[in-house]
């Protein structure tokens, strides 16, 4: 024991130099868990609004429930094909009213809606409407942060959801056509852009 005591590890600032130690090391380890937490979670949420546009895109409009229950049969089977994971998706009932199927995971809700045209222009006769996939943050709190829209009759796009916050199915949900263009706003930058929502948006 009296040799223990005389090794220098018995010394209370050597424990306590080696404790700081380890705090500092957890403490530069747990900013980089958590970015790679957040990109692992928005990059799994980007992925599967791909594919349910991807999905939904072969079905004609009017999308009835029978269409419905094929997209989704067809959106899982997509989705779990290129390794993205589908285990806790579930589908949210009654969607909101003017979203076509709206599906929600632990970190992220995903609407699938009619996508409004361009004020701007007058939609020929016989014009088939276009659809949308907009996904975004199911808390304000989790691990995902930007939202992701996947349109047929624009390029798709994020953002980082700094302006509006989009969370949930409440008020502070998304509504179709919100993330397109704003008519009128000629941009320097062709990449990127500011939604309907206000929301800055960039191409990708």
């Amino acid at each position: 024991m009296s040799e223990w005591r005389r090794s220098g590890w018995w010394s209370p600032a050597r424990w306590y130099t080696v404790l700081g130690f380890a705090v500092l090391v957890f403490s530069l380890w747990l900013p980089w868990l958590s970015a790679s937490r957040t990109t692992r979670v928005e990059n799994r949420a980007d992925g599967l609004a791909e594919c349910l546009l991807e999905v939904a895109s072969e079905f004609p409009m009017p999308i009835d429930e029978a269409d419905k229950q094929c997209i989704l049969a067809r959106f899982f089977a997509l989705a779990v094909s290129r390794g993205l994971r589908t285990s806790r998706i579930e589908r949210i009932e009654p969607a909101p009213d003017d979203v076509l199927l709206c599906l929600e995971n632990k970190h992220y809700t995903f609407q699938l809606s009619v996508s409004p045209p361009d004020a701007q222009q007058q939609p020929g006769k016989g014009t088939v409407p276009a659809i949308e996939v907009i996904a975004w943050p199911s808390t304000a709190v989790g691990p995902g942060h930007g939202a992701f829209f996947y349109p047929e009759n624009a390029e798709r796009a994020y953002t980082r959801n700094l302006r509006k916050s989009y969370h949930g199915l409440g008020d502070d949900r998304p509504k179709p056509g919100a993330a397109h263009r704003r008519p009128g706003l000629g941009s320097g930058r062709p990449m990127q852009y500011t939604g309907d929502d206000g929301e800055h948006w960039k191409l990708f």
